[in-house]
């Protein structure tokens, strides 16, 4: 089993878990007037949803949405999740967009060098690294922005792997 299938099935299994603790607990004493008009209620509420529109599964927690690019260029939107070790989300988020925006036109740029249909990259002036921001600032012994820090060395990471993905049509390399 890959790693990345372990990690879709740790998901599963919490999600499963949140869901029959939720099954299991108590209702508040309710009267039988009350508890009547209640399912009532909530039968015609269902109803209505049903009759508007499907049911849409909701994000995964914690997922993130990180556009990379210019609004005048080419973009897109990344859905990731960013590891639990991430206590900096914004941080993260400009790794990310560092990371896969530097790699994507590497790899579109080889790719064309070796024969390959030529591939929409990002503004090259809109790429810019913040390697000076996020520099590990010390204080004494102490790290003083290391979330911030190792948010956006994460980000980085993740990005460059999204962007090796991407590249090839999602498969893994």
């Amino acid at each position: 089993m890959t790693f990345t299938k372990m990690q879709g099935a740790g998901t599963a299994f919490t999600v499963t878990a949140a869901l029959l603790l939720g099954a299991c607990a108590p209702l508040p004493q309710q009267n039988d007037t009350d508890a009547a008009a209640a399912a009532s209620a909530a039968s015609a509420a269902q109803a209505a949803q049903a009759a508007v529109k499907a049911p849409v599964a909701p994000a995964p927690p914690g997922e993130r949405r990180i556009m990379v690019g210019t609004a005048n260029g080419y973009h897109l939107m990344l859905k990731t999740t960013p590891p639990s070790q991430v206590c900096d989300d914004n941080a993260f988020a400009d790794g990310v967009r560092y990371g896969y925006a530097l790699t994507w036109n590497r790899l579109v740029s080889e790719d064309v060098r070796n024969g390959g249909k030529a591939k929409r990259k990002f503004d090259a002036s809109a790429v810019h690294s913040q390697d000076d921001q996020y520099k590990i600032q010390w204080e004494g012994k102490e790290r003083v922005n290391a979330c911030a820090s190792d948010g956006y060395l994460i980000g980085r990471v993740v990005g460059t792997h999204l962007a090796g993905v991407d590249m090839r049509n999602g498969k893994p390399s």
